[in-house]
C-alpha cells in the first residue's frame, strides 16, 4: 500500500508539472504571436531580411524624354523598377508584415504591384495628403492627391515624404512560410538619384500549438504522466487480485479442519472405544476386546513411518492424555502412514465436570494428503506471491531511478528557455518549473535512496563533505519554491560548527530539501526557517536539524505525505528518526538529530540566506 501511496503522489506531481508547462507553452505562443517585430533596412543579423535594389536588366531603366515640370523646364526624367524581396529564413510562418519607404529625395511614384500602397504626400505641410490606393487598378477620379498625367500617373514625392505597401494575400505576398521569399515591385521616376535606402518592414510571426521547445517539453511531461498512471492502474488492480487470492485460500484452509474420516469416543477409565462415523469394514475387523491404547500402538508399532513412531506412541497414550487435555480443549498432531500417506489424529475433551478428572474424549482421524498437498501449494503460492511483491518493489525501484534521466533532461530544457527567452512571463514559468523539477528530482533520489535502504541495497557512505555546501545547495533547491508560495526563508545556522565533517552529505541534502518543501506544499505565505545547531563530543558532534514553518494558514500542521515517508526511510537508515512540534499558534517544526565525525575544526561562519543563490 505504500508503493500506492507514492506512485499516487508521483501521478500529481507529473500532472502539476504537464499543467504547467502546457500553461508555460501557451503564454509563450500567444505572446510570440503577437509580438510586433520590426527591421530597418537591409538588416541581416535577424531571420527575416528585407532587400530594395534596382532590378538589374536593361529595360527596366528608361527616360521620360522632354517631360515639363512645374517651372515650366523640360526635362528627362529617368524610370526605374525597384525590386523588394523579402526572405524569411526563420522556421516560423511570417504572417502579416508591412513596407515603409521614407523618401530621401525629389521622385515620382508611378506604380506598385500587387498590393496596395498608401502615400503620404507633402507631409508636415498643409498640404498633406494621404491615401491608400491599387496603383494597378484606379479611377483617375478618385485620385485626390496632386499628380501628373501623361499617359502614366505620376504622383511627386519630397523628402520627407512615404508610402506604405502592404502585401496581397491574393497574390500570395503573406503568409510567407519559414524558408520561403517574396517579391514585389515599384517604379520612381527621378531627376537626379534616387535614394531608397531609408525603409522599414514591419511584420508579425505565427507559431501553431505544436511548435516549439515547450511544446515537446509538455508532450514528454504528459507521456511520463500517462505512463505512470498505467502502472498505477495495473499495481492497483495486481494488488486486489493477490489479496483476493489470499483471502479465499485463508477461507479454504479454515474450512478444511471440520472434516474428518474416523470418529470414536474413548472412556478414558476403561479404554472402551466407541464408534461414532466409521467404515464399516473397518469397525468390523478391529478386535473388541482391547483397549483403545492397545490398538492405537499397534497402528502405530505397524503403520507410522519410523521417524515419526516415538512421538506418535507417546501422543496415543490415553493414560496421559487427561493430564494433556487438563488446559486444553484438544490436543492433534501430524503424521506419515506407510499406507494412507499423511493423517491427522485428534483428541477432544468431551463432558468436563467441575472436580472430576477427565472420563471420556472425542478421537477423529483425518486423511490429510489432499490438505497438505493444498497447503504445500498455497505455500509455494504464497512465495510466489511475495516474490511478485519484491519485484513490484524493484519495479518501483528502477522506475524512479529511470525518471531521472528524463527529469535531467527537462532541467536542462528549462534551462535552455532561461537562456534563449526574452519573455518575462515565460523565463519566470521556467524558473517555477526548474524548482519544481528539482525538488522532484531530490524526492525520487530520496525514493530510490529509501527502497535501497529498506531492502538492505544500498548503505550509506561516509565521505568527507561541507556542511556548508550542504546548506547552500539545499537553498538552491528550496528558495525558488518557497519564493513561489509567498515564503520568507530564514537561516538559524550556528557560527561555530565544524564545517568539515564525515558522513552521506547527498542523503543528508534529500532529507533536507524534501522536509522544507513538504513543510510548504499544503499552504502558502509565511516564513521558513531552516536551523542547525551542534554540540562537541571529542572527535564527534551531534546535529540538530531542524525546519520551522510560521503562518497564519498553517495551523500548526505537519508535513506529510509521499516526501515524508521518504524522510523517514533515510533517516531510519542513519540511526534517527524525525520529530515534530505543533502549536496552536500557526507554527509547525520537524527535526531531527544525528552524529557525525569531524575532520576539521575549523568553523563553518556566518552563512546568509543568499550565498548559495547565483
Amino acid at each position: 500500500m505504500i508503493e500506492q501511496n507514492r506512485l499516487r503522489r508521483l501521478n500529481i506531481i507529473l500532472f502539476f508539472l504537464s499543467l504547467v508547462m502546457l500553461v508555460v507553452h501557451i503564454e509563450g505562443m500567444v505572446r510570440f504571436n503577437r509580438r510586433e517585430i520590426q527591421i530597418h533596412g537591409n538588416d541581416s543579423a535577424g531571420p527575416v531580411q528585407m532587400e530594395i535594389d534596382a532590378r538589374a536588366d536593361s529595360t527596366s531603366t528608361w527616360l521620360k524624354r522632354s517631360f515639363v515640370m512645374d517651372d515650366g523646364n523640360e526635362v528627362d526624367l529617368t524610370g526605374q523598377t525597384i525590386d523588394g524581396t523579402l526572405r524569411n529564413q526563420s522556421k516560423d510562418t511570417l504572417r502579416d508584415w508591412e513596407l515603409r519607404i521614407n523618401i530621401a529625395g525629389d521622385c515620382f511614384i508611378n506604380q506598385a504591384w500587387n498590393g496596395e500602397v498608401e502615400v503620404h504626400q507633402f507631409t508636415g505641410t498643409d498640404k498633406e495628403v494621404v491615401q491608400r490606393m491599387n496603383l494597378q487598378n484606379y479611377q483617375l477620379e478618385d485620385v485626390n492627391f496632386e499628380y501628373r498625367y501623361d499617359g502614366d500617373l505620376l504622383i511627386p514625392l519630397q523628402q520627407g515624404d512615404y508610402v506604405i505597401y502592404y502585401p496581397s494575400s491574393r497574390f500570395d505576398e503573406m503568409p510567407i512560410n519559414g524558408g520561403d521569399d517574396v517579391k514585389i515591385g515599384v517604379i520612381f521616376y527621378y531627376l537626379d538619384q534616387l535614394d531608397l535606402s531609408d525603409y522599414d518592414v514591419q511584420l508579425h510571426f505565427h507559431r501553431s500549438f505544436v511548435q516549439g521547445t515547450t511544446f515537446y517539453i509538455f508532450i514528454a511531461l504528459l507521456a511520463l504522466w500517462m505512463l505512470s498512471m498505467t502502472v498505477s492502474g495495473v499495481s492497483m488492480l495486481t494488488y486486489r487480485r493477490t489479496m483476493k487470492e489470499m483471502d479465499l485460500r485463508k477461507s479454504g484452509i479454515f474450512s478444511m479442519s471440520d472434516i474428518y474420516d474416523l470418529i470414536y469416543i474413548i472412556h478414558l477409565p476403561t479404554g472402551e472405544m466407541t464408534p461414532v462415523s466409521v467404515d464399516d469394514k473397518m469397525e468390523r475387523e478391529r478386535p473388541k476386546n482391547r483397549t483403545a491404547k492397545e490398538l492405537l500402538t499397534d497402528v502405530i508399532t505397524q503403520d507410522v513411518e519410523e521417524n515419526y513412531r516415538e512421538r506418535m506412541l507417546e501422543f496415543v497414550n490415553t493414560d496421559t492424555l487427561a493430564e494433556r487435555l487438563k488446559d486444553r480443549n484438544s490436543v492433534a498432531t501430524e503424521f506419515r502412514s506407510l499406507q494412507y500417506g499423511w493423517c491427522s489424529f485428534r483428541f477432544f475433551a468431551m463432558d468436563r465436570a467441575d472436580g472430576k478428572p477427565l472420563e471420556d474424549v472425542v478421537f477423529a482421524i483425518q486423511d490429510i494428503n489432499e490438505e497438505k498437498k493444498e497447503q504445500e501449494a498455497i505455500i509455494r503460492q504464497i512465495e510466489a506471491v511475495q516474490s511478485i511483491n519484491e519485484a513490484k518493489a524493484a519495479f518501483v525501484d528502477n522506475m524512479a531511478d529511470d525518471l531521472q534521466r528524463p527529469l535531467q533532461d527537462l532541467l536542462g530544457l528549462n534551462e535552455k528557455i532561461l537562456r534563449e527567452s526574452r519573455d518575462d512571463a515565460v523565463r519566470g514559468y521556467a524558473r517555477s518549473a526548474c524548482s519544481v523539477t528539482s525538488q522532484l528530482l531530490t524526492l525520487t533520489d530520496g525514493l530510490v535512496d529509501g527502497l535501497g535502504i529498506e531492502s538492505g541495497k544500498i548503505k550509506l557512505a561516509a565521505t568527507p563533505y561541507s556542511l556548508r555546501q550542504v546548506m547552500t545547495d539545499t537553498l538552491d533547491t528550496v528558495l525558488p519554491l518557497a519564493r513561489e508560495r509567498g515564503f520568507t526563508v530564514t537561516l538559524d545556522v550556528a557560527e561555530a560548527l565544524p564545517d568539515r565533517l564525515q558522513g552521506d552529505p547527498r542523503v543528508l541534502r534529500e532529507i533536507l530539501v524534501n522536509l522544507a518543501c513538504g513543510s510548504i506544499a499544503p499552504i502558502s505565505g509565511g516564513t521558513l526557517q531552516l536551523a542547525t545547531y551542534g554540540k562537541a563530543l571529542d572527535d564527534r558532534i551531534h546535529l540538530l536539524f531542524s525546519v520551522r514553518v510560521l503562518s497564519d494558514s498553517a495551523h500548526a500542521q505537519a508535513p506529510s505525505g509521499m516526501s515524508m515517508t521518504v524522510v523517514s526511510t533515510l533517516l531510519a537508515g542513519m540511526g534517527s528518526a524525525l520529530k515534530t512540534v505543533r502549536s496552536p499558534a500557526g507554527r509547525s517544526e520537524v527535526y531531527f538529530e544525528i552524529e557525525q565525525r569531524v575532520l576539521d575544526a575549523a568553523p563553518i561562519g556566518k552563512l546568509t540566506v543568499g550565498d548559495g543563490q547565483a
